[in-house]
């Protein structure tokens, strides 16, 4: 059940803050105040999108192959929207090279779909096979430690443990590839307790950059895990509200066994997103040898 709650939290979180994604925090409070729900028709973006994909791929290799699951988000790129300029990049690579392998990128992309490797593997592959699904589009270490980072938190959320040790997890899965990331989310955990979160984003900021928007998610659920409330403060942040708000909505609706989903947002999946949910909860289940 986490698993799923987990899976609608990601997608959730994506849906609320793509009308918002690029806007300051100035900008959102100025047009509507605080947001408290949906503002417009729900849509995801590339971060529900590639987060399935990158499932569905693993389900139909048994393993994590990063070329598989680069060929593809390049079958699909139809229907991804929004894609980051790192992933791009990469797409437009492998079109002139199906053995391309990126060095580069520092941006949140793959973190923002690291949570499928925590749905489908035990905590102590989780790492390992994180690396390989962020190689698919990051080569940057920085990036594919923020991966980490957020498949280790997740991975623990599910598992049902607390915020304390969710949080420890996160910073773990950072520093097996970068000491720095690691530095960077502890810190905004530390700055956290001693100032308001906004002030926090202030100073470490919330873009696309994975030096700032995975420190940020792990702030937000330092200051508060409560699902709704965590979820929402990423979406009135602004900047790269989608990304920060799915990662959010992954780590803390999975931490929950019991916390029920507002109606309305359990509405906002009904249709197509809910069957590529229902899809992808079928697929972990397989891959696990289950029914």
């Amino acid at each position: 059940m986490r698993i799923l709650n987990s899976m609608y939290g990601q997608a959730i979180g994506d849906m609320l803050g793509e009308p918002v994604e690029g806007l300051t925090r100035e900008e959102i409070a100025s047009r509507w105040g605080r947001i408290t729900g949906f503002r417009s028709q729900p849509i995801i973006t590339d971060d529900t999108m590639m987060t399935h994909l990158v499932l569905q791929s693993i389900h139909e290799q048994q393993l994590v192959d990063r070329r598989h699951i680069l060929g593809t988000f390049f079958k699909n790129r139809a229907r991804i929207p929004r894609m980051g300029p790192t992933t791009l990049h990469a797409l437009s690579m492998f079109a002139a090279d199906p053995d391309f392998t990126p060095t580069t990128g520092t941006t949140d992309g793959a973190a923002m779909r690291a949570p499928a490797i925590a749905w489908l593997f035990p905590a102590g592959a989780v790492i390992q096979n994180t690396i390989e699904s962020s190689l698919a589009t990051h080569g940057g270490d920085v990036a594919i430690a923020g991966a980490c980072a957020i498949a280790c938190a997740v991975s623990k959320a599910i598992a049902g443990a607390g915020i304390e040790t969710v949080i420890r997890a996160g910073i773990s899965g950072a520093g097996a590839v970068s000491d720095d990331l690691a530095s960077r989310i502890r810190e905004s955990v530390s700055l956290v307790s001693q100032m308001p979160l906004f002030d926090v984003i202030d100073l470490i900021g919330c873009g696309i950059e994975t030096d700032c928007a995975v420190p940020a998610v792990f702030a937000i659920i330092a200051n508060d895990h409560d699902p709704e409330n965590s979820v929402l403060a990423a979406v009135n942040l602004g900047g790269d509200s989608d990304t920060i708000a799915s990662m959010v909505g992954a780590i803390t609706w999975g931490m929950s066994n019991t916390h029920a989903l507002p109606r309305e947002w359990i509405l906002a999946c009904a249709g197509s997103i809910e069957e590529m949910i229902l899809e992808s909860w079928r697929r972990v289940r397989e891959f696990w040898g289950g029914d």
